[in-house]
């Protein structure tokens, strides 16, 4: 199932953050009937922020105690790599310190980019891809597989939190909201099996933050909660997190 939802992300988001930004204007302004949705549609706020931030705490805080959790439990048998990371770092490679400034840059932009450009990007090319794959003769396998699979399988393991994103709009919305939100898991392979399945959890719960309350609430609580995740991890291993880059450029043959 991994290996089928990766095929169906690439072939309903085969582009990254510009192409599919450019994609999103354009359809607004020769086929705005493309994507349900305008491009301010999850920036508006119905309330003040801090009352949308604290609302989207109480309804998602599950996945977030998990989080920490995982990072509790972690992060002490990170701490002797870490503090060597921190102190000599890695030959042939880079080491990127994850620091405050970062973190809050990082979170903001991949709300951004998955929960806003990449998913409404992903909502035109399901319904291409829908249409590409023998739509065009109104057989519709994509969408099949999708309503009659994936969606139930993404409700279920969601417990119906995200029902009505998932089942009661437009099939390409539910498909672009796992398309998405595949593409941003994935992001966080660096984190092993266990923060690969969290990180999907996460990604799908903040998308129902922002159905809920709007897309800078979403942008809030990921900044928060990766900012208590930073300190968490400061806190027992005494050093910033840190994560390391392979150089993968092919050297020159030695003679």
């Amino acid at each position: 199932m991994p290996l089928l939802g990766f095929a169906l992300s690439c072939c309903i988001l085969p582009f990254g953050l510009g192409l599919s930004a450019l994609l999103v204007l354009a359809l607004e302004w020769l086929a705005p009937d493309v994507i349900p949705f305008e491009l301010d549609t999850f920036w508006a706020l119905d309330r003040p922020l801090w009352p949308a931030f604290t609302g989207a705490v109480t309804l998602v805080w599950p996945v977030l105690a998990a989080g920490l959790l995982i990072t509790a439990i972690a992060a002490p048998r990170q701490r002797h790599a870490q503090r060597q990371l921190a102190a000599y770092g890695v030959e042939d490679a880079q080491v990127i310190r994850l620091g405050p400034a970062r973190m809050l840059f990082q979170s903001a932009l991949e709300e951004i980019a998955f929960r806003w450009v990449l998913f409404y990007a992903a909502i035109a090319g399901a319904t291409f891809a829908d249409f590409v794959l023998l739509g065009f003769a109104d057989l519709h396998p994509v969408r099949w597989l999708f309503t009659e699979v994936l969606i139930p399988l993404a409700d279920l393991a969601t417990f119906g939190m995200l029902h009505e994103q998932l089942t009661l709009g437009a099939w390409a919305v539910a498909a672009a909201i796992l398309a998405s939100n595949g593409r941003f898991r994935n992001g966080h392979l660096y984190q092993g099996l266990i923060g690969w399945i969290w990180s999907w959890y996460m990604g799908m719960f903040l998308f129902l933050v922002m159905f809920e309350y709007g897309l800078p609430a979403a942008i809030a609580v990921h900044v928060a909660y990766n900012l208590v995740t930073l300190a968490l991890h400061v806190a027992i291993t005494g050093v910033a997190p840190r994560v390391v880059v392979l150089n993968l450029e092919p050297q020159p043959l030695q003679e």
